[in-house]
């Protein structure tokens, strides 16, 4: 169990790679591969956390190792589904992956470095529900990262437009409706998961906690992150709020 970690490293760091050389070069058996690896990647990485969750007999989000691999999946899973239905609509290609896919990967090293078989847990982190919780929260957390490096990305490009210096973003990049609809799509998935994984949370810690659950600095900005991405939801639905202004917000809130 202490080396199950690597195989999806690996496998993480060919996708990556295969996708920086698409990026760069834009072949198209380099696009195929990405593509292949990217799935094969997802399938035996969520064997790995099967195997896990079978060896443990609970959900394998109790640790930091554990939590940071589920992460790592959920938001690889996350935006494969994505990517994969705004390619479909949009006709764009895969060039977000190669800012996504590395990040993943150095999440996963630490992930990997740091797991141990038998970690001593808290008897609470065993309870479903605590454990339904962090699924929920680490699943808005995926799709926050996703909106957040989508909107860094969506700034960039705009920003060479603006200056009319059209270099490496605007030539290799797809175009700022793409941003825009997996960083809203994004969010849209994020905060349904956070309002979930909030009320699970605040539930278990009415049991736990004694003093006023604000004076706690992980319940306030939690609340906080919640707020900034609701205003977010409510600006684009009802005020129609788009481009540099909510690519801003994801920015803070993930920040948060």
């Amino acid at each position: 169990m202490n080396y199950i970690h690597w195989l999806p490293w690996l496998l993480y760091g060919i996708t990556g790679f295969y996708y920086y050389r698409d990026f760069l070069y834009k072949r198209s058996g380099d696009r195929t591969t990405a593509q292949q690896m990217f799935a094969l990647t997802l399938v035996l990485h969520a064997a790995v956390l099967l195997y896990l969750l079978y060896e443990l007999r609970r959900i394998p989000v109790a640790t930091l190792s554990e939590a940071l691999s589920t992460f790592v999946w959920l938001t690889a899973l996350i935006y494969w589904v994505l990517e994969k239905g705004l390619l479909t609509q949009l006709k764009a290609d895969r060039s977000m992956g190669t800012f996504i896919l590395p990040v993943l990967w150095l999440l996963l090293t630490v992930a990997s470095l740091t797991f141990q078989a038998n970690e001593p847990i808290a008897e609470v982190l065993k309870d479903v529900s605590f454990e339904i919780h962090v699924l929920t929260m680490l699943l808005s957390y995926g799709a926050f990262t996703i909106s957040f490096i989508a909107s860094l990305l969506h700034l960039f490009l705009a920003r060479e437009i603006k200056k009319r210096d059209l270099r490496l973003f605007y030539s290799r990049l797809p175009s700022l409706a793409f941003f825009d609809n997996i960083s809203n799509r994004a969010v849209d998935v994020g905060l349904f998961f956070a309002t979930i994984g909030f009320a699970l949370g605040f539930y278990s810690a009415l049991k736990v906690w004694d003093s006023f659950l604000f004076a706690d600095p992980k319940f306030f900005v939690a609340l906080l992150s919640w707020v900034i991405y609701f205003v977010h939801f409510f600006g684009r639905k009802i005020i129609g709020w788009s481009g540099r202004l909510v690519a801003n917000l994801s920015i803070i809130g993930f920040g948060l």
